[in-house]
C-alpha cells in the first residue's frame, strides 16, 4: 500500500498528508476568497458544474473532448469549464462544457498570458495588413 508523503502546510507549517494545506488554513483560504468573489460562491452553481460533469460521464465515461489542437484522451480529473471565460467578459452562470483539468488549465494559462494587454482584457484581432498575392491592394482590417 503506497501513502503519500508528509509535507508541511504552506502557511502554519504544521505537518499535512497529501495536500498543501491543513485542514484549518484550507477553510481559512476558502473562507477569503469567497469574500473575494461572491458571485462565484453559489451552491446552485456549484450543482450545475457537477451535474454537467456527472452527465458527461454518464454518456461517454472518463472522456475528456480535446480542445483546439489537444485531442481527445482519456482522463478521470474532469471539470466544468466557462465557453466564455468569466476573466474575459463572460457572465459566471453562462453555458459550461466539460474538459480536464489540465486542458482548463492550459486555456486559463493562454488567457492570462495571451490577452492580458495593458491592464485590461482584449480579444485578438487580425493583422492591420492582411497577406495578399492577387492585383487589387489589400484592403485595411478595421
Amino acid at each position: 500500500m503506497s501513502r503519500t508523503l508528509l509535507r508541511r502546510c504552506l502557511d502554519c507549517k504544521t505537518s499535512v498528508r497529501g495536500k498543501p494545506r491543513c485542514s484549518d488554513c484550507q477553510r481559512v483560504k476558502d473562507r477569503a476568497r469567497r469574500a473575494r468573489r461572491p458571485d462565484l460562491d453559489d451552491a446552485a452553481e456549484r450543482k450545475r458544474r457537477r451535474q454537467l460533469v456527472a452527465d458527461h460521464r454518464a454518456r461517454v465515461g472518463d472522456w475528456c473532448p480535446g480542445l483546439g489542437d489537444h485531442p481527445a484522451h482519456p482522463c478521470a480529473d474532469l471539470v466544468a469549464d466557462h465557453v466564455v471565460e468569466v476573466a474575459a467578459g463572460g457572465l459566471a452562470s453562462g453555458p459550461l462544457r466539460v474538459l480536464c483539468r489540465a486542458e482548463n488549465s492550459r486555456r486559463s494559462a493562454w488567457l492570462a498570458t495571451g490577452l492580458f494587454l495593458g491592464g485590461r482584457l482584449t480579444t485578438p484581432r487580425p493583422p492591420k495588413f492582411p497577406t495578399h498575392s492577387g492585383p487589387e491592394p489589400p484592403s485595411v482590417v478595421a
